[in-house]
Protein backbone atom coordinates (compact mmCIF):
# COMPACT_ATOMS: atom_id res chain seq x y z
CA UNK A 1 0.00 0.00 0.00
CA UNK A 2 1.40 3.42 -0.55
CA UNK A 3 1.48 5.63 2.61
CA UNK A 4 2.45 9.43 3.03
CA UNK A 5 5.56 8.46 5.84
CA UNK A 6 7.24 10.98 8.45
CA UNK A 7 10.52 9.47 8.79
CA UNK A 8 12.03 12.58 10.28
CA UNK A 9 10.21 14.82 12.52
CA UNK A 10 10.36 18.46 10.82
CA UNK A 11 11.44 16.67 7.62
CA UNK A 12 9.10 16.28 3.90
CA UNK A 13 6.33 13.28 3.99
CA UNK A 14 7.45 10.50 2.08
CA UNK A 15 5.57 8.74 -0.14
CA UNK A 16 6.19 5.01 1.08
CA UNK A 17 5.27 1.09 -0.49
CA UNK A 18 4.59 -0.33 2.84
CA UNK A 19 3.17 -3.78 3.67
CA UNK A 20 -0.63 -3.98 4.07
CA UNK A 21 -1.15 -4.48 7.39
CA UNK A 22 -3.42 -7.50 8.87
CA UNK A 23 -5.79 -6.29 11.66
CA UNK A 24 -5.41 -8.35 14.90
CA UNK A 25 -8.17 -9.17 17.37
CA UNK A 26 -10.14 -6.15 17.76
CA UNK A 27 -9.29 -4.17 14.44
CA UNK A 28 -10.33 -3.75 11.10
CA UNK A 29 -8.43 -2.83 7.72
CA UNK A 30 -10.16 -0.14 5.91
CA UNK A 31 -9.66 0.82 2.20
CA UNK A 32 -9.55 4.47 2.73
CA UNK A 33 -11.59 6.53 0.08
CA UNK A 34 -10.77 10.16 1.64
CA UNK A 35 -9.12 11.81 4.32
CA UNK A 36 -8.98 15.00 6.22
CA UNK A 37 -5.73 17.04 7.09
CA UNK A 38 -5.92 18.40 10.68
CA UNK A 39 -3.42 20.59 11.81
CA UNK A 40 -2.92 18.00 15.16
CA UNK A 41 -1.45 15.95 11.62
CA UNK A 42 1.12 19.18 11.17
CA UNK A 43 2.13 19.33 14.81
CA UNK A 44 2.68 15.43 15.00
CA UNK A 45 4.67 15.85 11.73
CA UNK A 46 7.09 18.42 13.18
CA UNK A 47 7.37 16.78 16.36
CA UNK A 48 5.55 20.27 18.54
CA UNK A 49 4.45 18.21 21.42
CA UNK A 50 6.30 17.26 24.28
CA UNK A 51 5.19 14.01 24.30
CA UNK A 52 6.87 13.06 20.53
CA UNK A 53 5.61 10.53 18.23
CA UNK A 54 8.18 7.94 16.91
CA UNK A 55 8.86 7.93 13.43
CA UNK A 56 8.63 6.17 11.16
CA UNK A 57 4.65 7.06 11.43
CA UNK A 58 1.81 7.04 8.85
CA UNK A 59 -0.07 10.49 10.10
CA UNK A 60 -4.13 11.14 10.16
CA UNK A 61 -7.01 10.97 12.02
CA UNK A 62 -9.81 12.17 9.83
CA UNK A 63 -10.12 9.03 7.14
CA UNK A 64 -13.07 7.51 6.07
CA UNK A 65 -13.07 4.53 4.67
CA UNK A 66 -14.79 1.20 3.61
CA UNK A 67 -14.15 -2.41 5.79
CA UNK A 68 -12.29 -4.84 3.71
CA UNK A 69 -11.41 -7.55 6.37
CA UNK A 70 -11.88 -7.78 10.61
CA UNK A 71 -9.47 -9.66 12.70
CA UNK A 72 -10.60 -11.82 15.72
CA UNK A 73 -13.03 -10.78 18.35
CA UNK A 74 -14.46 -7.97 15.80
CA UNK A 75 -18.33 -8.42 16.50
CA UNK A 76 -19.77 -4.99 15.62
CA UNK A 77 -18.29 -4.11 11.93
CA UNK A 78 -18.34 -6.55 8.88
CA UNK A 79 -16.71 -6.19 5.45
CA UNK A 80 -18.50 -3.68 3.68
CA UNK A 81 -19.56 -0.68 6.34
CA UNK A 82 -18.34 2.76 6.13
CA UNK A 83 -16.33 3.36 9.07
CA UNK A 84 -13.54 6.74 10.11
CA UNK A 85 -10.64 6.93 12.46
CA UNK A 86 -10.76 9.22 15.11
CA UNK A 87 -7.71 10.45 17.76
CA UNK A 88 -8.35 8.62 20.17
CA UNK A 89 -7.76 5.27 18.86
CA UNK A 90 -8.01 3.19 22.19
CA UNK A 91 -7.66 3.50 25.63
CA UNK A 92 -7.32 0.77 28.38
CA UNK A 93 -11.07 1.07 29.84
CA UNK A 94 -10.01 0.56 33.39
CA UNK A 95 -8.42 3.63 34.62
CA UNK A 96 -10.60 6.01 36.58
CA UNK A 97 -10.28 8.76 33.57
CA UNK A 98 -11.76 5.85 31.23
CA UNK A 99 -14.08 4.47 33.87
CA UNK A 100 -15.97 8.53 34.11
CA UNK A 101 -15.90 9.08 30.45
CA UNK A 102 -12.60 10.97 30.73
CA UNK A 103 -10.44 8.29 28.26
CA UNK A 104 -8.45 11.05 26.50
CA UNK A 105 -6.83 11.59 29.67
CA UNK A 106 -6.04 7.72 30.00
CA UNK A 107 -2.33 7.36 30.40
CA UNK A 108 -2.24 4.24 27.98
CA UNK A 109 -4.12 5.85 25.08
CA UNK A 110 -3.29 5.42 21.40
CA UNK A 111 -3.65 7.54 19.13
CA UNK A 112 -4.68 7.88 15.63
CA UNK A 113 -1.56 8.85 12.87
CA UNK A 114 -0.10 9.62 16.00
CA UNK A 115 0.74 6.64 17.86
CA UNK A 116 -0.65 4.33 15.67
CA UNK A 117 -0.03 5.02 12.10
CA UNK A 118 -3.39 6.98 10.50
CA UNK A 119 -5.18 7.80 7.41
CA UNK A 120 -2.48 9.14 5.12
CA UNK A 121 -2.64 6.30 3.13
CA UNK A 122 -4.37 3.70 0.69
CA UNK A 123 -5.50 1.42 3.98
CA UNK A 124 -5.26 1.74 7.91
CA UNK A 125 -6.12 -0.10 10.54
CA UNK A 126 -8.62 0.84 13.51
CA UNK A 127 -10.15 -0.81 16.70
CA UNK A 128 -13.36 -1.54 15.98
CA UNK A 129 -14.74 -0.81 19.34
CA UNK A 130 -13.47 3.13 18.35
CA UNK A 131 -14.39 3.54 14.55
CA UNK A 132 -17.15 5.40 13.96
CA UNK A 133 -19.62 4.26 11.54
CA UNK A 134 -20.50 6.23 9.03
CA UNK A 135 -24.28 6.28 7.55
CA UNK A 136 -24.64 5.66 3.63
CA UNK A 137 -25.29 8.70 1.68
CA UNK A 138 -23.01 11.23 3.11
CA UNK A 139 -19.96 12.62 1.30
CA UNK A 140 -16.81 11.25 2.61
CA UNK A 141 -14.97 14.50 1.56
CA UNK A 142 -17.81 16.38 4.07
CA UNK A 143 -17.58 13.76 6.66
CA UNK A 144 -13.63 13.30 6.88
CA UNK A 145 -12.65 16.17 8.65
CA UNK A 146 -15.60 15.92 11.44
CA UNK A 147 -13.95 12.99 12.87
Amino acid sequence: MRAAVVTELGAPLTIENLELPKPDFGEALVKLETSGVCHTDLHAAHGDWPVKPTPPFVPGHEGYGTVVDVGDGVDDLKVGDKVGNAWLWSACGHCEYCRTGWETLCEQQRNGGYTVNGSFGSYMLVNAAYAPRIPDGLDPVEVAPIL
